[in-house]
């Protein structure tokens, strides 16, 4: 297409697909437990030197369909953005993902971070309609979210935020409606009354 100046403009013309780099050995059927998917991650986590965010999806039938190093972190943190999250499951056709990260220092403690990354996650999940089975911090052992009822408490305030939205909606909706009769009322008087002077 050209503009006034002649100048003609591009955009490209993309592809997106998913490239399995390899294929990891397990030997777990189904991740129908926190333990299962924390033996899981282990085994591409064992010996790490700083924080990592593995995704695994997550059939229907909770077998593992693929996982991904999201993010590579240091030695106390990293940063991961839900973007980086949910292409994977995406591109994967995942029923659901488990985030997986690691302490180096072996703590198996979640911090006040870690909370805020689930919530965060949790909510896009909701809004993709992906959602996020669990959170598993692995260290010496391993602590899962949904284990200890975090996950199922959070799921409950999305729950009681969208009814709040619904009802905030509906009740939006019967204030419009009531002034829509309110304003047929003065507009069809007006009506009468301009007919009747003229």
């Amino acid at each position: 297409m050209e503009n006034k100046t002649g100048e003609n403009y591009f955009i490209p013309l993309v592809k997106v697909s998913m490239i399995r780099e390899k294929e990891l050995p397990y030997t777990i059927k189904e991740i129908d437990s926190s333990g299962k998917a924390a033996e899981l991650a282990g085994q591409i986590l064992k010996g790490a030197d700083r924080e990592y965010m593995l995704i695994l999806s997550i059939s229907c039938a909770c077998k593992p369909v693929a996982v991904e190093i999201a993010a590579i972190g240091t030695l106390n943190g990293l940063m991961i953005q839900p973007r980086e999250v949910f292409k994977h499951a995406i591109l994967s056709n995942a029923a659901g993902i488990v985030l997986v990260h690691n302490h180096p220092s072996g703590r198996c403690t979640a911090s006040r971070e870690d909370e805020d990354v689930t919530r965060r996650m949790m909510r896009a999940g909701e809004i993709l309609g992906i959602p996020i089975e669990d959170h598993i911090i692995i260290g010496d052992g391993y602590f899962s979210f949904r284990e200890e009822g975090l996950i199922a408490k959070w799921q409950a305030e999305v729950c009681r935020d969208k009814q709040v939205d619904c009802l905030f909606q509906a009740e939006f909706a019967q204030g419009v409606k009531k002034e829509i009769k309110i304003w047929r009322k003065y507009a069809d008087r007006d009506r009468y009354f301009v007919r009747s002077v003229f």
